[in-house]
């Protein structure tokens, strides 16, 4: 038993060769698998081009997505790049990357940031052209709208940014899914654009999506187990990492009627490409 034991330990600490989907010790992988992790973000890492979106992420979490779930010099698509953090994590760990924003001003922010490619425009345009150039990506990794959550300017974190001076909303483009009212059509556009996706997609690649469910006038929509259900039938759902936010500011919602949560945490939700492409 001990002989047995001390090779899983040895193992754990270098690179398995028959590990065909990323770069990470043994121990390392295992790290990475746990469900849930606490991610706040460095004052530090947010600069001025990431604080300008209204909805950005931490960087250091989407560095640890890319180096699970590709190997270095593989590509990386983010259909929703806003001011590029993706694609500077894909600098940073030595992948190619691919931008697609939809408003010009974060475009340039990203284009600051990184000298990979960002398209500006319409995500099923851009995603078209880029099939027809043959473009196959190892991983999509995105954050899409939270549908109406920009909306609720009562937000403690949305007068923060008033106060800043910096933007609530992304814009008033006819192609932004923020903008959508109906819950249903938002859903259903949001799961088209990942199924145009797919077709860039290598076999056996990689989709993330990071999104939340939300509550919105009085009733919770769960983005994240609507967005899974439908997707479920193009790709194989592999299950969710939940991200954590430990410093966000309790609020009393709901006292002292009922239970309205605070929310606190995200969904990353993982898709792998083992279906077969959806023919239009």
């Amino acid at each position: 038993m001990k002989g047995i034991l001390m090779v899983k330990r040895n193992d754990s600490n270098r690179l398995d060769p028959k590990n065909k989907l990323n770069n990470l010790t043994g121990k390392q992988w295992i790290q990475f698998t746990k469900s849930w992790f606490i991610e706040d973000g460095k004052a530090s890492e947010i600069t001025k081009d990431i604080e300008l979106h209204p909805a950005s992420f931490p960087p250091p979490m989407i560095r640890d997505f890319i180096k699970f779930f590709t190997k270095k010099g593989d590509w990386v698509l983010d259909p929703f790049v806003g001011t590029g953090s993706t694609l500077v994590a894909c600098d940073e760990t030595g992948r190619k990357g691919v931008g697609i924003e939809l408003y010009e001003k974060y475009a340039n922010s990203a284009k600051k940031r990184t000298n990979l490619e960002v398209y500006v425009g319409d995500i099923q345009k851009i995603v078209k052209d880029l099939s027809k150039k043959n473009y196959r990506f190892q991983l999509c990794i995105t954050s899409p709208p939270y549908w109406h959550i920009l909306k609720k300017t009562k937000d403690y974190n949305q007068q923060e940014r008033l106060k800043k001076g910096l933007d609530l909303k992304y814009g008033e483009n006819e192609n932004d899914l923020g903008l959508i009212s109906n819950y249903d059509e938002f859903i259903q556009k949001l799961v088209l654009i990942f199924k145009e996706i797919k077709l860039l997609l290598t076999q056996n690649g990689h989709l993330v999506i990071i999104t939340q469910n939300i509550r919105h006038e009085g009733k919770n929509y769960p983005i994240a187990f609507d967005v899974t259900l439908n997707l479920n039938k193009l790709y194989s759902y592999q299950g969710e990492k939940i991200w954590c936010q430990n410093q966000k500011i309790l609020r009393p919602y709901g006292y002292p009627y009922a239970f309205v949560p605070n929310i606190h945490h995200h969904y990353c939700l993982i898709f792998k490409n083992e279906k077969k492409e959806v023919k239009h």
